[in-house]
């Protein structure tokens, strides 16, 4: 008599509750809380009495008013499921019974499916029940990659994180039970790999983006899989297929830039081709390096004009001018053009002490502009000016410099020629032909 004198009171209270505001008022004509008056009314005591109990943490007496809200009106309320799934997992964390565990993983599974079934984000939720089943039914990995995969595919660049992770963790365990293909999982690293670069651009001080992407990049390592050889396999005939396809090109270029291919011939067509359809500094310069070290020095020298030209960082571009005046004097034999070049990187970057080490050497190397004995031998004071200028300009080059000074101080005049011109030690002069340069009257150490 008291039971049901207690739940009469309950039941007031509630229908009280649900009449006291506007969305309240209505509840008695939402189907969404049963089909008729009396089930919504059944409806709303389940809900109030499971969230009570759910509330104090009383999961147990919870959970027969959770299964009515479920029974009798699913599309009740969202958090029905929320609050089912962190209760079906305690309740799976504590069953020793291995028959009852499965089945209480079937059931989560199964509230996943209704939860999607009456509130969609189908994406995010097969995600989620991707994560749970793969944590606790390890040996039913391929039903969860079935549901991960699912749901990249559906959410992209949207996807979590944590289900990005994991989605790589089970492929390839697929991969080590034979249920995927090498080819399967370079595919699948790479459309991870791309997203998570999105997430990273768009969050760079992430540490939790960036703790996924160095571990989603160490699986696809260990999984063996990678090499340059099968990645020439697998791509090369679809690149030729299709030349013009941008995401194609970018694909392949990183997998084959992450795996260190840069020596292949397939690494450098993809190159071209990805830098005619997608131009980008970084990507000229990549090139340059690779043609210089081919010793394709016209190839290369097309790739830094196009880089330094593309770049919008002075940094970047000052470091990109000075290595193609390394390259047009060392290997193009174009001296003066190559000073052009490093005065034009220090003129965006007076920090750049490298570009004073590389006028340095090619005036060093002009003496046989000159017929003049002493003439020659003037040129090692322009140099040794430029080395000086560098270690000043930059401390961290001190070391290298004081070799070169000591080095080329062995070339200056000595101190009867210097005499013989009618010139004295510390006076000013000027080295002549295309160097030009003021320096000052040395001899010989």
């Amino acid at each position: 008599m008291k039971t049901l004198l207690k739940q009469s009171i309950l039941l007031t209270a509630i229908v009280l509750m649900f009449s006291s505001n506007a969305f309240a008022q209505n509840y008695l004509q939402n189907p969404k809380y049963g089909v008729d008056e009396e089930a919504r009314k059944e409806c709303a005591t389940n809900l109030s009495l499971y969230r009570e109990q759910y509330n104090h943490r009383n999961y147990d007496m919870a959970k027969p008013y959770w299964q009515k809200v479920l029974t009798t009106c699913p599309a009740a309320s969202q958090n029905s499921y929320i609050h089912g799934v962190r209760m079906m997992k305690i309740w799976i964390e504590a069953e020793q019974n291995p028959t009852r565990r499965v089945e209480l993983v079937d059931s989560l599974m199964m509230i996943y499916d209704m939860r999607i079934q009456y509130f969609n984000r189908k994406g995010t939720l097969l995600g989620q029940k991707g994560m749970d089943l793969a944590s606790l039914a390890s040996d039913r990995y391929e039903e969860a990659y079935g549901f991960l995969k699912e749901s990249v595919e559906i959410e992209e660049d949207a996807s979590d994180a944590p289900v990005l992770y994991t989605l790589m963790a089970i492929t390839k365990t697929m991969y080590d039970n034979q249920k995927l293909s090498a080819e399967n999982v370079i595919e699948t690293y790479s459309v991870i790999a791309d997203y998570i670069d999105i997430q990273v651009a768009s969050k760079p001080d992430d540490a939790v983006l960036t703790q996924v992407k160095e571990n989603v990049d160490a699986i696809f390592s260990s999984a063996g899989v990678a090499n340059c050889e099968n990645l020439t396999q697998i791509f090369e005939q679809r690149v030729e297929n299709s030349p013009d396809d941008v995401e194609l090109l970018k694909k392949t270029y990183n997998l084959l830039n992450a795996n260190r291919c840069q020596d292949k011939g397939f690494y450098r067509n993809t190159a071209e081709k990805l830098f005619t359809k997608d131009p980008s500094a970084s990507l000229a310069y990549e090139l340059a390096k690779i043609f210089s070290g081919l010793n394709n020095y016209g190839k290369a020298e097309s790739y830094f004009k196009k880089a330094v030209e593309l770049e919008s960082d002075t940094l970047r571009k000052s470091i990109y001018l000075v290595e193609y005046a390394g390259v047009v004097f060392n290997n193009l034999k174009r001296p003066q053009e190559a000073r052009t070049l490093a005065l034009r990187s220090l003129a965006i970057n007076p920090n750049m002490g490298y570009a004073y080490i590389v006028i340095g050497h090619i005036y060093a190397a002009e003496k046989s502009s000159f017929s003049d004995e002493f003439q020659k031998k003037t040129v090692y004071w322009a140099a040794v000016d430029k080395f000086i200028k560098a270690k000043q300009t930059d401390p961290t080059l001190e070391g290298d410099c004081n070799r070169y000074i000591e080095a080329y101080s062995q070339y200056f005049p000595a101190q009867n020629d210097i005499f013989f011109q009618d010139l004295n030690l510390g006076d000013r002069y000027t080295v002549g032909g295309w160097i030009n340069e003021v320096t000052t009257v040395r001899a010989r150490p």
